[in-house]
């Protein structure tokens, strides 16, 4: 049987729609729509375009994914609502130890970051967290919302459960790239027992100082991460030896990135791809990034294809919970320690 691996050079980025002149490297563009209405044979087709992704880039734009453009906008809309409120009432919600809330201006600084360069001013940026608010059982970490913004929740709600299921759709295909059974993290990830973040971020328009950022060189501590954006650019990814690139701002697309903790688990494989945001626009800048990552309890040890007697595991066993708990600290000291027990 040939594996993903084998056949990673026969794959072709379909790099037509989108193109980064700086570079010359185009940002592969992964097309689930035959995909996800189950097409056969849609799935093979796609894998070794994915594995390539993940193991060259570390990141992809996602189309044909059925989420409607106005769907979009319209969470984008919410997070303009959101930002446009009074200081004084957004910071009734201040972002707590469990990490929902309110971030300010200037009230993030990824300096433990291995990608941290240096500089000491904060970050640009302010941000709005919450995790999932709807399950069958009381959810132990209740949401903080706003006052006074009708439809505001309901429309952050839905949005956020039409991220879960597109993302649950997609494991199958990285269960694939990685020479796994299709279902192999289905498990992992159950409803409403995984982990999941979702962020409205609001980046303004102010010229940045020097030796500043609105979002500081870092990666995801996540398995993967889907971000919708406005068609105002301004994110910037670092491929393996290459020079920081600016991604193309596609409103119709998610800009997905793997992360710190399938890196971790692919033993190196799979890229997590330093990015940052450089809002030079002029414009003011909104992002909504969806983080998925699995179940707490699962232990996040090398996967059994990831592995060879001249390539041994690099990295000890660790859940993530114990993993996540450590990345908030390492970034976030100032926030109190992560629980989700």
């Amino acid at each position: 049987m040939t594996t993903v691996a084998q056949e990673r050079s026969a794959a072709t980025f379909q790099t037509g729609l989108i193109d980064d002149t700086q570079s010359g490297t185009g940002i592969p563009v992964l097309d689930v729509e035959d995909y996800l209405a189950g097409v056969s044979g849609a799935r093979e087709k796609l894998v070794p375009v994915l594995y390539q992704a993940l193991t060259e880039v570390g990141f992809f734009y996602l189309i044909g994914h059925g989420v409607p453009r106005s769907v979009l906008d319209g969470v984008c809309q919410e997070g303009e609502r959101f930002h446009a409120l009074p200081l004084e009432q957004k910071n009734t919600i201040k972002l707590n130890d469990v990490f929902v809330g309110y971030m300010g201006d200037r009230q993030q600084l990824g300096r433990t970051s291995e990608y941290y360069e240096g500089h000491t001013k904060p970050d640009r940026v302010e941000a709005f967290f919450m995790q999932r608010d709807r399950a069958p059982f009381k959810l132990p970490f209740p949401n903080q919302w706003p006052q006074g913004l009708l439809g505001f929740r309901e429309t952050l709600v839905d949005f956020f459960e039409t991220m879960e299921e597109l993302s649950l759709s997609l494991l199958p295909l990285f269960a694939t790239a990685l020479d796994l059974p299709s279902d192999f993290f289905e498990p992992l990830f159950l409803k409403y027992q995984n982990i999941a973040f979702q962020r409205l971020s609001h980046y303004p328009p102010d010229p940045l100082e020097e030796d500043q950022y609105n979002s500081s060189p870092h990666t995801d501590g996540t398995f993967f991460t889907l971000l919708a954006t406005t068609d105002v650019p301004g994110l910037e990814i670092k491929p393996k030896e290459q020079d920081w690139i600016r991604a193309p701002a596609w409103p119709e697309a998610f800009l997905v990135n793997s992360g710190d903790v399938l890196t971790r688990w692919s033993n190196g494989k799979v890229l997590s791809t330093p990015h940052r945001v450089r809002n030079l626009s002029g414009r003011d800048r909104y992002s909504i990034p969806y983080f998925v990552l699995p179940s707490p309890d699962t232990v996040i040890e090398c996967l059994p294809t990831c592995h060879e007697p001249d390539n041994p595991p690099r990295e000890e066993p660790i859940t993530v919970q114990e993993y996540l708990r450590w990345y908030l600290e390492q970034n976030f000291t100032h926030y109190g320690k992560f629980e989700h027990d």
